[in-house]
């Protein structure tokens, strides 16, 4: 499994690119996002980054109203918790964005910073006139915050919130809030760690909390262990029986809510029924009920989905606008939606069935590569981005992504013939290294060489090289992207031969030697190569951004990385065609 979350790529192949709904479903008349509530006289409220937002008219049109005095100092986040008391008392909760603060260069989990260093504070503020108007926000606490997006009034009338925050062992733990006096003050309750994970997001997060019939609360939180994890408490200060649930989940927060007619529901990404293995995959929305008080649930329906590469529906805000009628918004995937729970039953969105694999065309260019080159979630990977540069200019030629997750030049050499030279490329582009290079450390017992010898590494380019050009293809070489150390990588490498105290000390030990002889055949063979490692950091500087901040997990490039390429890559292509 740890191999897998860094070294091999997630390749999909969806339909459709805008949310589908469930076939009762209708879309909502706005784009504005939850959380709402009902005002007293029987409008809708909800917030914006600046402004709270009402509707009196189910949302055909909206007034709005500023929430802070100091405009400038806060900035609500797109995951924020909103609550109407009985009381009238209006109170949300929010991570203040103006009050965000970080390393140069991110740098989560490096040795050289303190966790402390990373600031995303927690706010509250209260409007007593249904968001006409609001008091000065009440800051919580300062450690970076990932998520808020749940808060409720127990029977006894104390408010609960479910908040978050790092902590020294460089993940995220929820921290439990307690307000006596309708949100002015608020104390704080358990942190809630169940021990997992070094990274910004890993750890027991992104909460919900609903309180039961018999007075006692329940709690879901988001983990990384493909299930949620469940706690109980009386009073919302102190909190026991952290456990895993039945209850399957790809990585991402759940969302309870009490209906009118006394069930518990539930919003979640249960894992998608065309790939009911995956832990990331956020393309199906769930929602369940509980008629027993949480002890079970009933059989998830899916309400929405969207099945493109990468697409998500998910972070959810559940509404009942109603008795039965529920408001469904989502902050990723743009989902706006209503549906009524009776016809739930009512017909179902079909499984997914992703279309078979694209035969390349001959006479086309292929690159031809590991996860670095393969389609990464919703990433326009520099194969897509060189068609659609080449079509700007008029070329016919198609551009075909044969890269393959975790590949070594060993495993390219053996599906050379069948994935690449059948269909009589015109110009071949080869990139491979990273893998090669890879000292598995993490192993047991440890491994203390790389999984391919430099001259094998280099033989097997060269018959990659005399193979192609025999069968009359154009060939260019390209060396890797740089590496950099992340704290997930740290905890799997971070150890000898490897030098985790130098920011270059992942790609130093032998990718560095790995890209050279690369440089050195392709002069010696006259081969075209184009220099990925050596323009990042040219290109960093000239974006105003750095290394790091170009990879997405120290290895593999993100939006920037692979339009560095793109670039590189295009001119190169057309010389080898003329």
């Amino acid at each position: 499994m740890k191999l897998f979350l860094l070294l091999f790529g997630v390749a999909s192949a969806y339909a459709v690119d805008v949310p589908v709904l469930h076939p009762k479903a209708s879309a909502l008349p706005f784009s504005h996002q939850g959380p709402f509530v009902s005002t007293a006289d029987g409008g809708v409220l909800c917030m914006d980054s600046k402004i709270a937002l009402r509707s009196s008219d189910e949302g055909s049109t909206w007034a709005s109203a500023p929430l802070f005095a100091e405009h400038a100092k806060f900035n609500v986040s797109n995951e924020r918790a909103l609550l109407r008391t009985r009381e009238g008392i209006v109170i949300s909760a929010w991570m203040n964005g103006a009050g965000r603060k970080t390393p140069n260069g991110w740098r989560w989990g490096d040795k050289s910073v303190s966790w402390k260093e990373f600031v995303l504070p927690t706010y509250t503020c209260r409007s007593t006139d249904d968001g006409k108007t609001w008091e000065a926000p009440v800051k919580l606490s300062d450690p970076w915050c990932g998520c808020i997006h749940s808060i409720i009034q127990m029977k006894s009338g104390r408010i609960v919130l479910v908040g978050q925050e790092i902590i020294p062992e460089w993940r995220h733990a929820t921290v439990m809030w307690v307000s006596d006096d309708l949100g002015k003050s608020w104390q704080r309750g358990d942190v809630l760690d169940y021990g997992v994970g070094a990274h910004d997001h890993a750890g027991s997060i992104e909460g919900s909390v609903i309180e039961r019939k018999d007075g006692s609360l329940y709690l879901l939180l988001r983990t990384e262990s493909g299930f949620l994890w469940e706690a109980t408490s009386r009073d919302g200060l102190k909190w026991e029986g952290l456990k895993q649930t039945a209850i399957k989940s790809v990585t991402c927060c759940p969302q309870m809510a009490r209906l009118a007619d006394g069930r518990i529901a539930l919003l979640w990404n249960a894992p998608p029924r065309h790939d009911p293995k995956s832990g990331s995959i956020r393309a199906e929305l769930s929602l369940a009920f509980s008629s027993d008080e949480t002890a079970s649930w009933s059989k998830p329906v899916i309400v929405a989905a969207i099945y493109v590469p990468g697409g998500r529906v998910s972070y959810p805000y559940l509404y009942e606008r109603k008795p039965g009628e529920l408001w469904i918004t989502t902050m990723q995937g743009g989902l706006r939606m209503k549906i009524s729970t009776a016809d739930l039953g009512k017909g179902e969105i079909p499984v997914f069935v992703p279309p078979p694999k694209a035969t390349p065309k001959q006479g086309g260019i292929i690159m031809f590569g590991d996860s670095t080159t393969a389609p990464r979630g919703g990433i326009k990977v520099y194969a897509t981005l060189v068609e659609t540069a080449l079509q700007s200019i008029g070329s016919s030629l198609s551009v075909h992504n044969a890269g393959i997750p975790s590949n070594t030049t060993v495993q390219a050499r053996k599906r050379l013939q069948e994935d690449v030279l059948r269909f009589k490329p015109r110009v071949v582009v080869v990139q491979f290294g990273i893998n090669d290079s890879a000292v598995d450390v993490w192993k047991k017992p440890s491994v203390t060489e790389p999984r391919v010898t430099l001259s094998t590494y280099i033989d097997n380019y060269r018959a990659m090289i005399t193979e192609a050009q025999k069968q009359g293809a154009k060939v260019i070489l390209m060396t890797t992207n740089p590496l950099r150390w992340t704290s997930k990588l740290r905890e799997l490498y971070g150890k000898p031969p490897y030098n985790p105290d130098t920011d270059d000390g992942f790609e130093s030990l032998n990718l560095v030697r790995y890209n050279d002889a690369l440089r050195k055949l392709a002069t010696e063979l006259k081969v075209p190569l184009v220099d990925v490692h050596a323009a990042y950091s040219a290109f960093a500087d000239k974006n105003k951004t750095t290394i790091d901040a170009m990879l997405t997990d120290g290895m593999h490039p993100g939006e920037l990385g692979h339009q560095l390429v793109a670039e590189l890559l295009v001119p190169a292509i057309r010389d080898a065609v003329r």
